[in-house]
């Protein structure tokens, strides 16, 4: 399915590069029109602006038009912010001006749960599509090209210019989310962005469609998302797996993981949350680094972006504080870190250096010699190690201290990261020097050991996707069509029993009575359709044992093989197939084969087949293979 065209694409890059920028509902007060008007005025003479509201003759400094119709030239952007009912009219009208692309600030449409106001929404899109004049929006704050000082938008902030320029691109349903802690956190942090955009109610372009241009923004490294819901959930698993080719990682909040969660986004911007267990499934099958909050996106966000690849799964930690050192290895050792011992030729190095004080180790706690130049000989010490891939330095941050950080960092090819154990609040010069080199800095030994978790888990499993690939599901053959056609029945519901054995023998799955299964482990494969991401996949413990362990792995259809084992090795009562406590070792692979051809079932038979549960499938002695005991099969209305 081919989700994109250059047309659309063509469209988001002017809305994202514009040369020039109509403001209709421009004004001299400081709402939403005046606002958007003095950001936009930041640009300066790379951007031709236009004010366009038929009450004023001149708005700050600028001639203002009547109408777009007026304009001298047609606007790359129209950024629309009058009353809902006046959208389409504005947007029409900068249709057959030719204008590029529209922002629509204006609120009222499908957040109002009204129905009138959402099928004025889908006149909106439609409109949209129809007339090539693609918008972002409506009910959203705008955007910024931070790379270029753009920044078109109807934020009430005025601390722009403090934003760095930097490699990650965010993409926020949520405006003010967008404009508010994801800007005042990123300046904090030194942070810096290449874009940051507002989507809102996604009449039009949704989330997806500005990830999907930013996979080839060659300012961009990692796409940082805050999603309430998605439009098209299976769009968004395709750009996971552009953006795991090109090594573009995704770090995402997904909003819905309780049900008040759920409920606050269909009422923020008429967003369906899906079900969040199938989504955590989905993102993890697909690379998506799932985080909880602004902090974690951010903090992620650039260790992803300004991190090599691990060289070595070794993490090497000095402070001065012994107790620091002593509750980060335990953090790190909760998220299954390794601090590994160093060799005879570090420890006695930097016990020489020592002088009989601290500890030569991993953690290596350094006392006195974190404010003193020596500290720069241990850290190269340290970060020398074949075991180490990685350096964490957990200390004050003095200047002349974090100047030793960067001449380290800058002289290997291996992540260094700062944990600052200091007051945040009129914090010292050192973090700017830092921040300024790119140091990723953390105030939490939690949230940097996490960062750490999702830097490894991330490259570890594109090393795994890049090996063998994503599932997809064969064309049916001939005779599997045949069953398909047959399938078609109007008056059924539910296959009997003699036709779900056919169903499952045409894609290579055998049955068998309960009586000749004999020295066979039980487990459960099933399908359930999901409406935002399709056909589902569910593995786990099957026939008597299916109450007492609960444990399920889930993943969205297709899989692959890869996938398959995974969710062998997820549940926990699988490790009784391997010959746990003297019991016979079962058919794995057949099970993994089992899993793969439901899969295709599911796929080749999505629209048709609605529910499948083989329960209890039999998993033989080693080199037997499966067998279906009992299944049903539900069709599809």
């Amino acid at each position: 399915m081919e989700f994109w065209t250059e047309q659309q694409l063509s469209s988001i890059h002017k809305m994202l590069n514009p040369r020039s920028i109509a403001v209709v509902g421009a004004t001299e007060r400081m709402q939403y029109g005046g606002r958007f008007l003095r950001s936009a005025l930041g640009a300066g003479d790379r951007v031709n602006l236009y004010p366009v509201n038929p009450r004023y003759d001149e708005l700050m400094g600028l001639r203002c038009y009547a109408s777009v119709s007026d304009l001298p030239e047609s606007p790359d952007l129209v950024g629309i912010i009058v009353p809902y009912h006046r959208v389409i009219p504005v947007l029409q009208e900068s249709a057959e001006k030719g204008a590029g692309s529209a922002i629509v600030i204006s609120a009222g449409f499908s957040e109002r749960a009204e129905e009138d106001r959402h099928q004025l929404q889908i006149e909106l899109g439609n409109l949209a599509r129809e007339s090539g004049v693609r918008i972002s929006g409506p009910n959203c704050l705008g955007l910024a090209n931070v790379k270029e000082g753009i920044w078109a938008c109807s934020s009430s902030s005025t601390v722009f210019e403090k934003l760095n320029t930097g490699n990650i691109g965010l993409v926020c349903q949520s405006g003010a989310s967008a404009f508010g802690p994801f800007l005042s956190r990123a300046i904090g942090r030194g942070i810096g962005y290449s874009y940051i955009i507002s989507t809102g109610n996604e009449a039009d372009l949704e989330a997806s469609d500005f990830a999907r241009y930013l996979l080839d923004d060659d300012n961009t490294k990692v796409i940082a998302m805050f999603v309430e819901g998605f439009k098209d959930a299976r769009k968004f698993l395709e750009v996971a797996r552009l953006a795991a080719q090109q090594g573009k990682p995704i770090v995402l909040i997904k909003i819905g993981r309780s049900d008040l969660g759920a409920r606050a986004a269909q009422a923020h911007t008429a967003s369906f949350t899906g079900v969040d267990a199938t989504y955590d499934a989905a993102f993890k099958q697909h690379g998506v680094t799932r985080v909880a909050d602004w902090d974690q996106l951010l903090e992620v966000s650039q260790m992803l972006a300004d991190s090599p690849k691990p060289s070595a799964p070794g993490i090497a930690v000095i402070s001065h504080s012994g107790g620091v050192c002593s509750l980060t290895a335990d953090v790190f050792g909760d998220e299954g870190l390794d601090l590994p011992d160093l060799s005879d030729e570090a420890r006695d190095a930097i016990n020489e250096i020592l002088a009989g004080f601290g500890w030569a180790g991993n953690p290596a706690d350094i006392t006195g010699h974190a404010s003193r130049d020596t500290v720069e000989l241990i850290m190269e010490h340290l970060i020398s190690e074949t075991k180490v891939g990685a350096m964490v330095v957990a200390s004050s941050a003095s200047n002349e201290q974090a100047e030793h950080v960067v001449d380290v960092a800058g002289r290997h090819d291996k992540t260094v990261a700062y944990l600052h154990t200091g007051n945040e609040l009129g914090a010292p010069t050192g973090l700017d020097t830092l921040k300024g080199a790119g140091i990723p800095v953390f105030y939490s030994p939690e949230n940097l050991a996490s960062a750490f978790r999702k830097l490894h888990d991330y490259h570890n499993w594109r090393d795994r996707r890049l090996k063998f690939g994503f599932g997809t599901a064969p064309a049916m053959s001939e005779a599997q069509q045949n069953i398909a056609d047959n399938l078609r029945a109007p008056d059924q519901k539910t296959l009997t029993e003699c036709r779900w054995k056919d169903l499952l023998a045409g894609w290579g799955i055998a049955e068998t009575e309960e009586e000749m299964a004999f020295g066979a482990f039980e487990v459960m494969i099933g399908v359930k359709p999901d409406p935002q991401l399709g056909p589902v996949l569910i593995y786990g413990m099957g026939g008597i044992f299916a109450d007492m362990m609960t444990d399920l792995a889930l993943r969205v259809c297709p899989i692959s093989r890869q996938d398959a084992q995974e969710m062998v090795d997820e549940v926990s009562g699988s490790r009784i197939l391997s010959g746990l406590n003297g019991q016979p070792k079962r058919d794995i692979e057949g099970l993994v084969d089992a899993l793969v051809r439901v899969s295709d079932l599911a796929i080749n038979l999505e629209g048709i087949v609605d529910e499948i549960e083989i329960n209890p499938l039999a998993v033989l002695p080693h080199g037997q293979g499966v067998q279906a005991v009992e299944a049903q099969v539900t069709l599809a209305p």
